[in-house]
């Protein structure tokens, strides 16, 4: 901690209560330069540039600092998932994609390979600043283990005398970013979800749609019946619809309105394709076409089955309503989302699908209970 506050670092610096408090505040509520600065001082002990693992194993530790401080919200515990080292680094490189690839971000169309390349390349705070402005979950978490570990906010305003929030920090939107789980019987199903994937989707869904997850539908519990699984998401909101295959390849799809029964695409730009395992990776529309999602059944003319993509029989992901096989024709790449291949083969075996509904209740809206974006003001006097 001393390095990151003195000037001239050394092996058991002491700092002044005076240069703790005023470095403690540019932590907590400190502006992009600021923070820059903490996160480059945190990740080496370089005085001029970070390399591309320190930022790595730095954002390992902020994932990891994320689930102690969130493990006791009624949120977190509403869940049974965990996570890895592997999948904290896979996440760890997404979260890094603007600082790495600068001409590509993880919700963009650059090829999957080319993502998961670590750059052999060292940033300054200049870089770092840029990284932090462009990627608010990041920003969001690193305020969440900062205010755990030094619950101090009003205090400083004391100490220094602040009466404003003239600052970055000095208020912040807190959206949820783990939502509450409800539908879930944890003592008959797992999920294929662990706490990266579910971040990074509730992330990228619309800020209204991420307080709370229901589970609509999983094979492990409900079967493998496409009756039963219309029956389950027709109607219901905007649904997460996850897919894994009999290689492990785990993908699927953001359907922003409600799934109906229907002979052609529905569905608008808030849809979005997905890969959790083994790349992770998000794909937003093109803007080429609408076809963003397709539900039929029972027509001998037309696919029969729930698809995200492309174009009739050439879909970015299809689940054929025979629950046995599915599809991504994406070659070169999905025309909807840009997104490649989302499957080691082409045609593939379905191993589990689970699908979630995704934002407040019909009952909670029309009560008034649902409160999208929460302002937590400080130092309001």
């Amino acid at each position: 901690m001393a390095n990151v506050l003195s000037r001239k670092p050394r092996q058991n610096a002491q700092v002044s209560y005076q240069a703790f408090v005023v470095n403690l505040t540019h932590l907590l509520k400190g502006n992009l330069q600021q923070r820059g600065h903490i996160v480059r001082r945190l990740a080496t002990e370089n005085r001029v540039t970070t390399s591309s693992e320190e930022m790595i194993s730095l954002i390992e530790e902020f994932i990891n600092g994320y689930i102690v401080a969130v493990e006791n919200s009624p949120e977190y515990t509403s869940w049974s998932i965990g996570t890895t080292h592997e999948s904290n680094k896979k996440f760890a490189q997404v979260l890094l994609q603007d600082l790495f690839h600068k001409e590509h971000k993880y919700t963009d169309h650059a090829p999957e390979h080319q993502l998961s390349y670590i750059p052999a390349q060292h940033f300054d705070e200049e870089a770092i600043e840029d990284w932090l402005a462009k990627t608010p979950l990041i920003e969001h978490m690193m305020n969440t283990v900062f205010r755990a570990i030094f619950p101090v906010v009003d205090r400083i305003d004391q100490v220094l005398g602040y009466t404003g929030t003239n600052n970055i920090w000095g208020f912040a939107f807190c959206t949820p970013t783990i939502p509450l789980c409800t539908g879930a019987l944890w003592e008959q199903q797992e999920t294929l979800l662990n706490i990266p994937s579910l971040l990074l989707l509730n992330h990228n869904l619309p800020v209204e749609l991420r307080s709370q997850w229901k589970m609509l539908f999983s094979t492990s519990c409900h079967g493998e019946s496409f009756s039963t699984l219309m029956k389950n998401v027709v109607q219901k909101g905007p649904t997460v619809v996850i897919v894994r295959d009999k290689d492990n390849y785990v993908f699927g799809g953001f359907a922003s309105v409600s799934w109906e029964i229907r002979s052609d695409f529905s569905g608008n730009s808030r849809c979005f394709l997905f890969s959790l395992s083994p790349n992770m990776c998000t794909y937003t529309p093109s803007g080429l076409n609408e076809n963003y999602m397709y539900m039929n059944i029972n027509k001998q003319t037309l696919p029969n089955g729930l698809g995200f993509g492309g174009q009739l029989n050439h879909f970015g992901v299809w689940i054929n309503s025979t629950f046995d096989m599915g599809h991504s024709r994406a070659m070169p790449l999905c025309t909807t989302y840009n997104s490649p291949q989302l499957t080691a083969k082409q045609e593939f075996g379905i191993d589990k699908i689970e699908i979630w509904g995704v934002g407040p209740s019909a009952e909670d809206t029309a009560n008034g209970k649902v409160c999208f974006i929460f302002l937590a003001i400080i130092n309001v006097k």
